[in-house]
């Protein structure tokens, strides 16, 4: 019996106690998982190209499986995609691909089976007990929960693929499930704004206690869509119906439409509000469970303004397609115990040897204020997998690493060797709001490669005149050069010019967002403008600040 199989048979307080004795084993937890995975799938094809017959330990294992990206595992995803079930794994079928959210390009499908999900069903539950222990009173009210379609398709060969927090949400814990603000089918409308709006038209009828997704801008970016369509809400309300922006497809409709009744009181109380705000519509919102680290953060202030003064933020947790990693143990801290019932995790360092045999640490070898590099090996067929994500280490739980996401190892500029991060670029943006008092929606820190040379990028949140955003910008770069040895060398050297600043339109942040669905990350640092159409003015830098 797996970890996982076994936590799966417990609820409540005995799960997690369990989890709590495993936490205190990472060593033989991680090294029995592994060695499970290695026996289960050595008649795979992978299995029988890497010697999984002859693996008896760690170390045979990082000996004769070389360590991948998706460039080294995507050959085999393909030959599951074309039907070939034992690629990756032996007599365990792929049951479903879970689309990534296309923050490397083109959006990727990756495996899961049985075997997984119940992995991932057991991190899901261990998390929301988590909740659940911290705030039973969330069980007094509705749920709102964001995500997207669990089934947007299928393959040729008849296996479907959607994305990874719909297929999260169906797999969580009965009790809260009955408390969903609305129906399944609701994620079954494919275009966006009638999806939202119908996520809203059923929300509005319960008292939300509870709002659980991952990205924080997509709570706010759907609470600012309340207002605007107040009077076709309360309307439907009143009479019971639903009538979205684009017509449903019949049979969809039907099943939406299936347990609304009139309820002219609450549309009458929505009516009495000064106006038709989270705030205002549900009093009682306690918590938000979303991303507060890395770079999803500074989106935090603007959702708090939303809501009621007292709703209180915790972390949703660490995870990718790939699977759910973390598991957040309180509402004051964003790290996670790593989720070792699931995976077989090593780590890299910062910036290690791009060598496929550099040597790894385990979970219980890693230091407190280091930051890694991780690498994922799961039931689903993901050996030795390097996720392209750094994390921070922030504790322990036992002998069981606490971490934070970081930034993805790519998030880095580097023209001529300054080597600034996201981080870095994060932190200077938000010096240089407290400064200025400057009022944003986003921004992107831009490397043009062709000149050589760098570009702020800002959406305003509210309108101001070009004193203050040149203002703004040069206190970015300034900050930005007390926080990068390596740009600060180059700027005073006159290498680099004083960054240009280029305006963007209201709703570029939006358009950012929406590529990837409820999962996508707006970045701030790359290397070429999406969305250019939507430039506003540009405004160039004057001599004085060259010469800085």
């Amino acid at each position: 019996m797996t970890f996982s199989t076994e936590l799966a048979a417990l609820e409540g307080p005995a799960l997690w106690r369990r989890f709590a004795a495993l936490c205190d084993r990472t060593k033989a937890v991680q090294e029995r998982l592994l060695l499970e995975l290695v026996s289960q799938n050595a008649d795979s094809r992978f299995g029988r190209e890497h010697g999984f017959a002859r693996i008896a330990s760690i170390a045979d294992f990082r000996r004769q499986v070389p360590l991948r990206d998706w460039t080294g595992i995507e050959p085999y995803v393909t030959a599951l995609v074309e039907g070939e079930a034992d690629a990756l794994t032996h007599a365990q079928p792929v049951s479903r691909f879970v689309m990534t959210s296309g923050t490397t390009g083109t959006p990727k499908l990756i495996p899961a089976n049985a075997a997984s999900q119940t992995a991932n069903g057991v991190t899901m539950a261990l998390r929301l007990l988590g909740v659940l222990q911290d705030h039973p009173e969330v069980l007094q009210g509705g749920i709102l929960a964001l995500a997207n379609a669990p089934v947007a398709g299928q393959t040729a060969q008849g296996v479907p693929y959607g994305s990874a927090s719909g297929m999260t949400m169906t797999r969580a814990p009965a009790e809260l499930q009955r408390r969903f603000a609305y129906p399944p089918a609701v994620l079954e409308i494919e275009d966006q704004a009638s999806r939202v709006y119908a996520m809203l038209r059923f929300a509005l009828e319960h008292d939300l206690r509870l709002a659980v997704g991952n990205n924080p801008l997509n709570f706010t970016q759907l609470f600012d869509l309340l207002p605007v369509h107040a009077d076709a809400l309360i309307a439907d309300i009143a009479s019971g119906s639903i009538s979205p922006p684009t017509p449903l497809p019949e049979e969809v409709r039907q099943r939406l439409q299936a347990p609304l009744r009139p309820n002219p009181e609450r549309a009458e109380r929505l009516r009495q509000l000064e106006g038709l705000t989270a705030r205002a519509a549900w009093p009682n919102l306690r918590l938000i469970v979303c991303w507060k680290t890395g770079l999803m953060g500074r989106f935090l202030a603007d959702l708090a303004e939303r809501c009621p003064p007292d709703t209180q933020f915790r972390e949703y947790g660490y995870g990718a397609s790939e699977g759910l990693l973390t598991i957040p143990v309180s509402d004051t801290s964003s790290a996670g115990a790593l989720a070792i019932h699931a995976m077989f995790f090593e780590f890299l360092p910062e910036e290690p040897p791009q060598t496929p045999d550099a040597p790894t640490l385990l979970a219980h070898e890693l230091e407190v204020g280091q930051c890694y590099q991780l690498v994922l090996t799961n039931a689903a067929g993901l050996y030795r997998y390097c996720l392209g994500d750094l994390v921070e280490v922030t504790g322990f739980q036992g002998s069981t690493p606490l971490v934070t996401f970081q930034r993805k190892v790519g998030d880095v500029l580097n023209l001529l060797g300054e080597k600034i991060d996201a981080r870095q670029v994060a932190m200077a943006m938000q010096a240089a709001q407290g400064d200025t008092g400057a009022a944003i929606r986003h921004f992107q820190w831009i490397a043009d490669e062709a000149s050589l040379s760098y570009e702020l990028c800002v959406e305003p949140a509210a309108s101001s005149d070009e004193a203050l955003w040149r203002q703004l910008r040069d206190t970015f770069d300034r900050e930005l050069r007390s926080l990068s040895h390596g740009y600060r060398l180059r700027r005073d050297n006159g290498t680099f010019k004083a960054p240009q600043l280029r305006l963007m339109r209201a709703g570029w942040l939006e358009a950012l967002s929406q590529r990837g669905g409820y999962q996508a990350k707006p970045k701030i640092v790359g290397h070429q403008l999406a969305e250019p159409e939507l430039t506003v003015a540009r405004i160039a830098p004057d001599q004085r600040s060259n010469s800085n």
